[in-house]
This record gives C-alpha cells, sequence and structure tokens, in this order.
C-alpha cells in the first residue's frame, strides 16, 4: 500500500495555478529596447523611488519624481543612500516606496525569498517593483567575489517567488537561439552583435513556447 505523506497533489494544483496567472508578455524578445526606458515612463513626478544597487545606471538621474533613494550591501561613497543587506530583517522602510528597482540583483542575494519579502514589505499599497533576473546566463560574479552569484530563475521559480503579489508580468529577454550565443560570446553578443537586431531574427526561428522556456532572463513588474 502506497503510503502518502502531507498532501502532495494539493499543494502541486496550488502551484499549477500561481504559474498559470503569470502574465507572459513577448516585446524584449521581439524589440531591442532598453527596460529602463519602459521605467522611466512608468514614474509619476509624485513617486517615492528605491534604486537597489543603482541599476538604472546612466538613467537614474532621468528619474523625475518627488524622491529617490539608492540601496546597496556595500558602501562606495557616494553611493548609496542606504546600506543594507534585504536578505536580513530590514527594519525602518516600510510601506515607503511607490515603485521599486531591482535590476539583475535577486540572482546575487544568498536568500532571495526573505528579500522578496523585504521589498514587498517596503512598498506603499499598488506599488510596483520592476526588475530583472537571469535564467540561461552565464556565472558573473567578479574574482574577488565582493558579490556573488546564486541563483537562476525559470518562470515556474518566478510565479512561486512572487506568490504574494496581486499581478505578475513576466518579459522574456532573448529566446532560444540568441540566449545560447550569448551564453557561448559572455557579453560580446550583447555588446556588438545584438546592436544589429540579427538576434530578434534568429529567435523568430523557434516558437514562443520554445524561447520562453530557454530566454537569457525575464524583466518583470510584480504589483503589491
Amino acid at each position: 500500500m502506497k503510503k502518502i505523506i502531507g498532501k502532495p497533489s494539493e499543494t502541486n494544483n496550488k502551484l499549477i495555478k500561481l504559474i498559470e496567472k503569470l502574465k507572459i508578455n513577448n516585446f524584449y524578445l521581439e524589440n531591442n529596447k532598453d527596460f529602463r526606458d519602459q521605467i522611466l515612463k512608468d514614474i509619476n513626478y509624485k513617486d517615492e523611488i528605491l534604486d537597489i544597487g543603482k541599476a538604472m545606471r546612466d538613467k537614474f538621474d532621468k528619474i523625475d519624481c518627488m524622491s529617490k533613494e539608492t540601496l546597496d550591501v556595500n558602501d562606495f561613497g557616494a553611493f548609496p543612500d542606504i546600506v543594507c543587506d534585504i536578505c536580513s530583517e530590514v527594519t525602518g522602510l516600510e510601506n515607503k516606496y511607490d515603485k521599486i528597482i531591482c535590476i539583475a540583483i535577486l540572482e546575487h542575494v544568498y536568500d532571495p525569498f526573505k528579500a522578496v519579502s523585504n521589498l514587498k514589505k517596503m512598498l506603499k499599497d499598488n506599488g510596483k517593483i520592476y526588475g530583472y533576473v537571469p535564467y540561461l546566463f552565464y556565472y558573473h560574479a567578479p574574482k574577488n567575489l565582493k558579490f556573488q552569484d546564486y541563483f537562476r530563475f525559470s518562470k515556474d521559480a518566478l510565479a512561486y517567488l512572487f506568490k504574494d503579489f496581486g499581478d505578475v508580468e513576466l518579459y522574456p529577454v532573448r529566446g532560444r537561439i540568441s540566449s545560447s550565443f550569448n551564453i557561448m560570446f559572455a557579453g560580446r553578443w550583447k555588446k556588438y552583435i545584438e546592436k544589429t537586431n540579427i538576434n530578434i531574427l534568429l529567435d523568430k526561428l523557434s516558437n514562443n513556447e520554445k524561447n520562453l522556456k530557454q530566454c537569457s532572463g525575464f524583466n518583470f513588474i510584480v504589483k503589491k
């Protein structure tokens, strides 16, 4: 007689429902556009913004809002405004931000579930998180390990990671073919070859389902 421990079938059905709730947007599979431009357009001048890792880079100064702060685990002098470990107990930032920018951060934290829980607490009601996480992507921590490279995220993983949010939209980045080239050429593909839009043409050789399951990573927008 089979022994059934707990409720595995019930749990799996709940996980399936989480995955089915995901919204998939293929805009960045079909266009070589910068996700940061989409973020800039969505920011209201009344918003209070947190940019983790100052991921907006050269577009940080273009953010037009009521207030903006940066956060990082390391102190770089002029940057950041807040030094803290988002995987620890974070206090004093509850319900503070309308929008949080978290681009290429969650793969570098040792506990992404705790980090996302903290980010949710930092958001005001109806607040949003804008971010990117890698999936099929090369290891990219520096040799001195000043920051580390821990995780990769499939769409299923993101469905569970953001399970406590009301709305989750994923934007696959690169499809099955261009993701492979990006790994093989480790950065040079993006820096030089993608400017020709050849990646868009190559990924049209695969269907959307294959591109979704074998992409470089995901831009995402989640709403509290």
